[in-house]
Formats: C-alpha cells, sequence, structure tokens
C-alpha cells in the first residue's frame, strides 16, 4: 500500500530508494518500552518507511511533538501535512501526534485512526478495482490525490478553520455523507467531523471547487489561482481524468493529455511558497 501511494520521505519529500530504507517507529520504541504494555509499539500501524539519514539523524528517538513542528518550521505546515497522508497518516491522526504531552492514551488513539485510514485505502484498492489500472494511471491517480490533499488544506488555512463559512449547499451534501459514513461505520467517533478538517477529509473534488470558487469566499483565493475561469477549466480538466479512473472507464488521449496539463498547472501553483500568501 505504500509503495502505490508513493509514500514520501519526511525531509525531504522524494520516495525513497529501496536500498536506502529504514523501518521508523513514528512512535519511538523507547517511548514505548516505558509507556506501553508487551510489543505494543512495534504494531505495524506504528511504522513507516523513511530514508534512513532521516530515520537516524533527523528524527532518531525523538517524539513526533518534537520533529513535527522542527519539519514544519523547515517545509511549512501543508507540505509536511501532504507528506505523512502519503503514508496514510490523516489530519486527524497528525494532530494526535503534535498532542502535548503525549500519552498512553494518544498512542491507542493514533493507532486506531491510522489502522482506519489504511483500511478505508486497502477498500478502495480492492473493492473499487484499482489494481487493474496501468502503471501511468496510477502515477496520475496518485497525484491528483495528492492535489486533493493539498486543496483541502488550503481551504483549511484560508477558512481559518471556521466550517460556518463552507457554501450551505456543500455543507449539506458532505453531512449527509458523513451521517451515512457513521452509520456504516459504529466504529467512527462523530465528533471527529465536527471540524472545517474533520468534514474536509469528505469532500469531494467538486466540493473543494464549489468552495474555492464560492462568490463570497473567491476573495480569499483569488491570489493563488488567478482568474476564476481559469481555475474553474482546470478543475473541470482534472475532474474528468479522475472520474474516468476512479470508475474504471476508457480513458482517451484528450481527457488524458488535457488531464495532465491540469496536473502540471495545480502543482505548480500548489508547491509555490508565496503565490498563496
Amino acid at each position: 500500500m505504500l509503495v502505490i501511494k508513493g509514500a514520501m520521505d519526511w525531509m525531504t519529500g522524494n520516495v525513497p530508494q529501496h536500498d536506502d530504507l529504514d523501518d521508523h517507529h513514528i512512535i519511538p520504541a523507547s517511548w514505548g518500552k516505558k509507556h506501553l504494555k508487551g510489543d505494543l509499539v512495534h504494531t505495524i500501524l506504528n511504522r513507516t518507511p523513511l530514508s534512513a539519514n532521516t530515520n537516524r539523524n533527523v528524527i532518531g528517538k525523538k517524539l513526533p511533538n518534537e520533529y513535527l513542528p522542527e519539519l514544519i518550521k523547515s517545509n511549512g505546515e501543508k507540505t509536511v501535512r501532504a507528506i505523512l497522508e502519503s503514508h496514510f497518516v490523516s489530519s486527524i491522526a497528525f494532530d494526535i501526534l503534535l498532542r502535548d504531552p503525549f500519552t498512553p492514551e494518544d498512542f491507542e488513539e493514533f493507532i486506531a485512526e491510522r489502522q482506519r485510514t489504511l483500511q478505508d485505502a486497502i477498500e478502495n484498492l480492492l473493492i473499487k478495482e484499482r489494481l487493474d489500472l496501468s502503471s501511468s494511471l496510477r502515477e496520475l491517480d496518485e497525484q491528483i490525490e495528492w492535489i486533493e490533499l493539498y486543496v483541502r488544506s488550503l481551504i483549511l488555512d484560508k477558512l481559518d478553520s471556521d466550517v460556518t463559512l463552507v457554501p450551505s449547499g456543500v455543507l449539506e451534501k458532505v453531512n449527509d455523507r458523513i451521517s451515512s459514513l457513521i452509520k456504516k461505520k459504529s466504529n467512527l467517533d462523530p465528533t471527529t467531523f465536527e471540524t472545517l478538517e474533520g468534514k474536509l477529509e469528505q469532500f469531494d473534488l467538486r466540493e473543494l471547487q464549489s468552495t474555492i470558487l464560492n462568490k463570497s469566499l473567491w476573495e480569499r483565493f483569488d491570489s493563488c489561482f488567478g482568474t476564476k475561469q481559469e481555475l474553474e477549466t482546470k478543475f473541470d480538466q482534472l475532474a474528468e481524468l479522475r472520474n474516468a479512473i476512479r470508475h474504471s472507464r476508457a480513458v482517451d488521449e484528450v481527457t488524458k493529455k488535457e488531464g495532465e496539463a491540469a496536473i502540471v498547472w495545480f502543482k505548480q501553483i500548489l508547491e509555490s511558497k508565496s503565490i498563496c500568501i
């Protein structure tokens, strides 16, 4: 799952080479030996591959509430969140890792959230028949997902985490989706979805588009994207490619080329460190 996701190194942002991988404990084993029973700290849900240098020299035996702020200071919070998303560490799990003090109860909550995220990913891959994608389409799908995650983070930032600013029509659809999800998965904590950050995890691409292009919100985003017309066109091209891939439809050459151009356009904007300030 991590290979398919394209899990990036937490320091460099690159995908580590197979001969430069360490089996990293997200919560350090030394902390687990002091605060947890048995070998719980060694669960696969607390581990992920990183480059040897990042694991040994940058992170070492630090808790996430020590090393994540350092990474954020160096690379920006949106970038760090997106990188950890590639390791199936959701925004909710990310916030748990930042808690200070970090307790055994926080560890259990983190493990449960990462398990949920991984199970959803496995269901998406297997049940939704994603295994039959060609390598080129899978790579495009991963890039689209990266854009979706980054746009969610941008919206969270530009709306100052204020859920009341979300357009009512979008919020209604998202809340309906969340209600259905909670009924389907009784182990989910409903309070997780009370904040804008929690709700954004359930936004689809079109709902992200509607939020940014909303008349009352556009001035918060125009410095990032330029004109509404250009952004709407790029969203349309991206959505066309995304939907063809996700719904196992044939991807014609025009759809693929336009979608690839939209991916490049979004990445150039979202990776800029100054344009969205």
